[in-house]
């Protein structure tokens, strides 16, 4: 009790000399007490922790349900992305800001690998990359082979103090194909505040409205409902699935609940059909597979981060501080090398697209879709369109990288991150 009094009241330190600060404030050091042992390029694993989920889309017969599932997938993965791994209960913690170059490749599987092997049964493989590190970027790709499924996002955030809260906001976007129905969804990423700073068990929120489009002509309509200062809920949503060209925007399917613990989906008639629970077992996110640490890469998250997380994990807040210091200024050095001869970094799995351009002619129609059909706000609508495209360029998977990375002739890169 002592030691969480303490936490709090240094804490409340923090948040004064964050006041004094302008602009964004990513790159401050926050205290060790509000770290969690895990890194930002993580996070893309939520998306794929629920294969079949993942993967359930490729097997709906019609383009509305094929977005009504896009959209479910979006909206469970929601808890675990914004508690960072965490219950509800236990609040939210701050991941680390990756350093340039780190890597998380992981897979998940929703089958016993001892039986006969089911047909809906998925395997979803993840690959993320910090691409850039000032502004911090960070890029992935998410894939089902087997069901024709992929995605591929990047995120580019500036963190800001607005009163005693703090504001995530995301520039970038998603993008998921279906290979069999030849389908392109483009998806948002959301801004997030973090409330309750001072209490010592902050948790996110959501707010605004955000839609998912699809190239079959569907929209999912989002609408997160910040709690109110005195009663109301937290984490509260509700959605709609509409024909996109529909000026009325009449539902095929509306949802409502809690993004962080159970929703609904309705028909036309308002009855429920189906729901979604996070408490419920079968939904409980599988195993990861991923390599023990000491046959990772040195440029994997969880190796060069290794005596950091478990720092952060036995609560040792001075040597969360000296582990983590190491490898930062192992970075700073090695960037300080880089311009001195010239180097530019390249990344090892994707590519930038410069000034925000895009090449795929499916994605640009959906781009034209949202400014189109947003707000009568036209600025507003071109913000929006602004903000997904990015502040850092358009980031791409490129397979071909891939390919080189798996045959030992990736891009080259010093033997560890450290160096």
């Amino acid at each position: 009790m002592v030691a969480r009094l303490s936490n709090v009241s240094a804490l409340k330190d923090f948040i004064s000399f964050l006041a004094t600060v302008s602009g964004d404030i990513s790159h401050i050091t926050a205290p060790p007490f509000i770290l969690a042992p895990q890194s930002l390029t993580e996070f893309p694993s939520y998306w794929a922790e629920r294969p079949s989920l993942f993967t359930a889309a490729a097997h709906e017969p019609t383009p509305e349900k094929r977005c009504l599932a896009i959209l479910k997938l979006y909206l469970a993965s929601l808890q675990r992305q914004y508690y960072v791994g965490r219950t509800v209960k236990e609040g939210l913690k701050k991941p680390l800001n990756p350093f340039l170059g780190e890597l998380f490749l992981c897979e998940f599987t929703d089958h016993d690998l001892t039986s006969e092997k089911d047909s809906k049964a998925s395997t979803v493989r993840v690959i993320t990359e910090q691409v850039s590190h000032h502004p911090p970027t960070t890029a992935c790709y998410v894939s089902s082979e087997e069901h024709g499924i992929h995605a591929e996002a990047y995120s580019t955030q500036q963190t800001t103090l607005s009163g005693t809260s703090i504001m995530i906001r995301q520039s970038g976007h998603a993008i998921i194909t279906i290979d069999k129905y030849n389908e392109t969804y483009l998806l948002p990423l959301p801004d997030v505040r973090a409330r309750g700073v001072l209490t010592g068990v902050p948790w996110p929120e959501l707010g605004d409205t955000y839609k998912i489009v699809s190239s079959a002509g569907y929209t999912a309509e989002m609408k997160f409902i910040p709690k109110k200062m005195w009663g109301g809920e937290r984490n509260a949503f509700e959605a709609a699935v509409y024909r996109t060209g529909d000026t009325t925007r009449d539902a095929i399917y509306s949802l409502g609940g809690h993004w962080s613990s159970r929703f609904g989906v309705f028909n036309t008639h308002g009855h429920e059909v189906d729901t979604f629970d996070l408490a419920d077992p079968k939904n409980a996110p599988v195993p990861m597979t991923i390599k023990p640490v000491e046959e990772q890469s040195e440029w994997e998250s969880r190796r060069a981060w290794r005596s950091t997380f478990d720092a952060i994990r036995r609560g040792d807040q001075s040597a969360t501080v000296a582990e983590k210091s190491k490898l930062e200024d192992a970075q700073r050095r090695m960037r300080k090398r880089e311009r001195a001869a010239g180097q530019e970094w390249e990344a090892m799995f994707f590519n930038r697209i410069e000034g925000g351009g895009e090449t795929d002619e499916e994605v640009k129609k959906l781009f034209d879709v949202l400014a189109s059909s947003g707000s009568e706000d036209e600025d507003k609508n071109a913000d929006d369109v602004s903000r997904l495209k990015g502040s850092n360029g358009v980031w791409r998977f490129d397979p071909v990288k891939e390919r080189k990375w798996r045959e030992g002739k990736g891009v080259a890169r010093p033997e560890s991150p450290f160096a």
